[in-house]
């Protein structure tokens, strides 16, 4: 009789272990799932971690988040921002490498976005003024069409800079980022051209191709491109370039025959694709020859 007794304990501390064991597994999906998006601007890797509620038919701004008050940007932990270097916000404010918490305060017509030296929170509960590092304003727009999960996003990203969106039922706030890629790689030009020894083609063809694109002085572009094909002669690409220099400087004539130069140059090796671009651009900049005369 004792040892049925024992056997009988043991028995229901297993059930009730595996019962325990069964529970731990029940798992359900987050209402607001958590996200990451990075985007590389100029040398710096800019990365957000945030949490995506959805409308499911509530009122979002003015009820559920309401006005005048400190909102996480997001749900459940605060949301983050991860930048290797200095960032400059909105043309003004700079922002120090490291891990900030992003914050805002809603209102109808002005939003106050808050980047915050303490990120580890959960929410905002617990947020304190006395560690924001920047502190801006910016106008919400009202959307055409309905966002019905909250998304933070880059747009309009170009080499050197870009806009944090944050979207949401009929609301869009954005604010300009932007680092100083452009001084580091004009110092890097500069310290390569500057030394008379310097024979890189393509370090040239780079230094002529990033004043091209960031539309810095034409007439040294002009002279880095032209010592780019005589340190590699025969490369289309770098024809290619040059035409688009003097076309940019308004220089249609020559434009179009460095254009059909490198279209030669193309050719002689296959390449189907650069005939194609120069076919385009030499027709483009004959109409805009034709322009200019009248």
């Amino acid at each position: 009789m004792h040892m049925s007794r024992i056997i009988f304990a043991l028995l229901l501390v297993v059930c009730l272990v595996g019962s325990h064991h069964l529970q731990a597994q029940i798992v359900t999906p987050d209402l607001s799932p958590f996200a990451t998006v990075t985007q590389k601007i100029g040398f710096n890797e800019v990365r957000i971690e945030y949490s995506r509620p959805s409308v499911r038919g509530r009122i979002i701004f003015g009820e559920l988040v309401p006005y005048g008050e400190v909102w996480r940007m997001g749900a459940n932990a605060s949301t983050k921002l991860y930048i290797r270097e200095q960032l400059t916000i909105q043309d003004q404010y700079k922002l120090p490498p490291g891990v900030y918490g992003m914050y805002a305060i809603p209102d109808k017509e002005e939003w106050t976005i808050i980047l915050s030296r303490e990120p580890w929170l959960w929410g905002a509960f617990g947020y304190s003024e006395s560690y924001d590092e920047v502190r801006f304003k910016v106008k919400p727009q009202t959307l055409k069409e309905q966002i019905e999960t909250f998304t933070i996003q880059f747009a309009n990203v170009c080499m050197n800079c870009a806009e944090i969106q944050l979207l949401w039922d009929f609301t869009k706030v954005a604010f300009s980022i932007s680092t100083n890629a452009d001084e580091k790689v004009v110092a890097s030009i500069k310290s390569f051209t500057n030394n008379p020894e310097s024979k890189l083609a393509g370090e040239y063809y780079l230094a002529a191709k990033y004043y091209l694109d960031t539309n810095k002085d034409l007439d040294q572009a002009l002279i880095w491109i032209d010592k780019a094909l005589q340190y590699g002669p025969g490369a289309y690409w770098v024809t290619h370039t040059k035409a688009e220099i003097l076309a940019k400087k308004g220089d249609y004539p020559e434009a179009i025959k460095t254009a059909k130069l490198s279209k030669e140059q193309a050719e002689a090796k296959d390449d189907q694709d650069y005939v194609r671009i120069n076919e385009k651009e030499i027709e483009k900049w004959e109409k805009l020859k034709k322009m200019k005369r009248q």
